[in-house]
């Protein structure tokens, strides 16, 4: 039986994907170059300038681009206030 890594941009998930797949049975699966591109919409914000220099910190720490990890933190809590609402 084939593996497909998840498709998500959660590191933790990507991370225990990896930790417990085979890697041999991914061999066969075809790599895409162009991901379709999401609709992304530019956003002006300010924060307070330790927040982002932690965020900053983080993101060096995780190899990601600050941008890159601040949209990931984002959405991770976007996403838990859909699933409390679902819960009421």
């Amino acid at each position: 039986m084939t593996t497909y890594p998840p498709h998500t941009q959660e590191i933790e998930r990507l991370a225990e994907f990896f930790d417990q797949a085979d890697t041999t049975q991914l061999a066969g699966l075809e790599e895409i170059h162009d991901v379709p591109e999401r609709e992304l919409v530019n956003v002006s914000l300010r924060l307070p300038r330790g927040d982002v220099e932690t965020l900053k910190r983080v993101a060096a720490q995780e190899g990601l681009p600050p941008s890159t990890f601040m949209r990931w933190v984002l959405h991770r809590f976007v996403r838990s206030l859909g699933a409390s609402r679902q819960e009421k």
